[in-house]
């Protein structure tokens, strides 16, 4: 018998397909895996001790009935290799070989199976099938896990409550070993150790079917801390020749109480960075910490700097929210910014100075934490400065309404509204008195048209907090013609701001007549 062994697996999916065979009360079972591999790591060992390597060995194994094989970490006893195809590597020089390896199994066993002892009225079920995907590239990893369960007709509606006691008791008590070999990546994402993924389910109550999809997808796993990390850093020196270093870091909740594991995590990697880093550059000058509401991701910006100038710690502690708003969504940013300073007044100012800093930071933040795949563009703003705590508090709403998009002059956003009356003719009621009938004279003379002009504008903070009122009243021409009638008169012209939010409305009143 044939020995096949292969150790650098790069891509790899497993599908499994359960059969009930009624005669024989219990289940057989066809695993299908089908793998991207390096053609260098490929060894097969045949009984006459000769060994073959790379490409000798894949068409030599293949068409055997029997191989047994060790693939990563997956392993086939009775196998046979149903395909495979060879084609360029990522990397120059190198070659892969994309391999679908197949092998029947048997549960012996049914009363005594870990597996089958979890189906309610195996009998009832016509098609159960099972499924494992997984995806290393660089430092990211995935994994995927599918189950599918049908049902005969004859199950009915009980086919619900028979596949809710399986799932429970089988599909999340039951963790298969599978994955790749220990290649300081994947081994912490397995699915065997219980990290929480992105569940979907879907119902079928006609063709009696139940279908579960968990995806988890990680970078570098911190198994003590139980998130999925990913971190950069940036070097830069300055012109006046001190150098700044900022890392940044991703972390995905892998647990249950997610948004607790992730303040934990981001409180332990603080405490480390700033020990790794304090030799050099002493403690940070600027913590940036943001969180989702649903407490799924985090980011985490830790700043330092040689330069003596910058005060030592800066926080900024921010949350986003994600909602639907007709055909748009939202992104709500919630930010507190404090600094440290001898009184409150000094903590203010530095506290003040930090928010004009991170101005430009803000849809980064939201990219961070949502990766939105269209344009947002902010569509509204609130902040609040609390001079006696020493802190600034504000929060945007962004948009993916591009009505709302950023223009030179500061302008968010204009909405205009007209209403008018049209002029009519003059008449004049008399008595005639010959006839003592009620008569009507229409002059060429016409009565005076009304019209009303109402202009909402919302602008951007940072130009100022009466920068809406300026934007309004150098378009008085522009509404103006909106009305679009010879004579014009304005008869009244309001303004009221909002000047924490950025907004201001304007209501222009006219009279206007024909001209001649």
């Amino acid at each position: 018998m044939a020995s096949l062994i292969i150790s650098n697996v790069t891509e790899s999916s497993v599908d499994v397909t359960y059969e009930y065979l009624e005669a024989e009360e219990l289940f057989g079972y066809t695993v299908k895996g089908s793998y991207v591999v390096n053609i260098s790591d490929i060894n097969l060992q045949q009984e006459d001790t000769v060994l073959l390597k790379g490409r000798d060995a894949i068409k030599s194994a293949y068409g055997r009935p029997n191989i047994v094989a060790r693939i990563g970490a997956d392993d086939y006893l009775n196998g046979q290799i149903e395909s495979y195809s060879f084609g360029e590597s990522s990397l120059v020089g190198s070659e892969s070989v994309t391999i679908s390896i197949q092998e029947f199994r048997r549960l012996d066993s049914y009363a005594a199976s870990q597996f089958a002892k979890y189906i309610p009225n195996p009998h009832t079920i016509s098609s159960f099938n099972e499924s494992y995907s997984f995806n290393r590239n660089g430092s990211t990893y995935s994994s995927q896990r599918r189950i599918s369960i049908t049902y005969k007709q004859e199950a009915g509606g009980q086919f619900l409550n028979n596949a809710k006691t399986f799932l429970t008791n089988y599909y999340f008590a039951n963790r298969p070993s599978l994955g790749y070999q220990e290649d300081g990546i994947s081994e912490n994402a397995k699915i065997d150790k219980n990290y929480r993924g992105l569940i979907s389910e879907k119902y079928d109550l006609i063709g009696l079917s139940v279908e579960l999809n968990e995806k988890v997808d990680s970078s570098f796993v911190d198994d003590s801390l139980s998130v999925s990390r990913q971190q950069t850093e940036r070097i830069e020196l300055t012109e006046q020749g001190y150098k700044n270093k900022t890392r940044t870091i991703n972390l995905t909740s892998l647990r249950l109480g997610s948004e607790n594991a992730l303040t934990n995590a981001m409180a332990e990697i603080v405490e480390e960075i700033k020990t790794t880093e304090h030799g050099e550059f002493g403690d940070p000058f600027k913590i940036s910490k943001g969180i989702t509401k649903d407490g799924n991701n985090a980011t985490l910006t830790i700043s330092f700097t040689t330069d003596p100038k910058k005060s030592q710690d800066d926080t900024e502690s921010y949350s986003g929210s994600e909602a639907k708003a007709g055909r748009f969504r939202e992104f709500t940013l919630s930010i507190e910014y404090k600094s440290t300073g001898p009184n409150n007044r000094e903590k203010f100012l530095n506290s003040k100075k930090i928010w004009v800093e991170g101005q430009s930071l803000n849809k980064e933040r939201i990219q961070r934490l949502f990766h939105p795949p269209e344009t947002i563009y902010e569509k509204s703003r609130s902040t609040d400065f609390q001079k006696t705590e020493g802190v600034v508090r504000e929060n945007i709403v962004f948009t993916t309404d591009d009505s709302y998009k950023d223009t030179d002059d500061g302008v968010l956003k204009v909405k205009t509204t007209l209403s008018k009356s049209h002029q009519i003719p003059r008449f004049t009621r008399f008595l005639e008195l010959n006839s003592l009938e009620e008569a009507i004279v229409v002059r060429d003379l016409k009565m005076v048209g009304q019209a009303s002009v109402k202009a909402e504008l919302v602008a951007s903070q940072s130009m100022g907090i009466y920068k809406a009122q300026e934007a309004l009243e150098s378009r008085t021409d522009e509404f103006t013609a909106l009305v679009d009638e010879n004579i014009t008169h304005i008869t009244s012209d309001t303004i009221s701001l909002s000047l924490g939010q950025g907004t201001a409305m304007r209501t222009l009143n006219y009279l206007y007549l024909e001209d001649g």
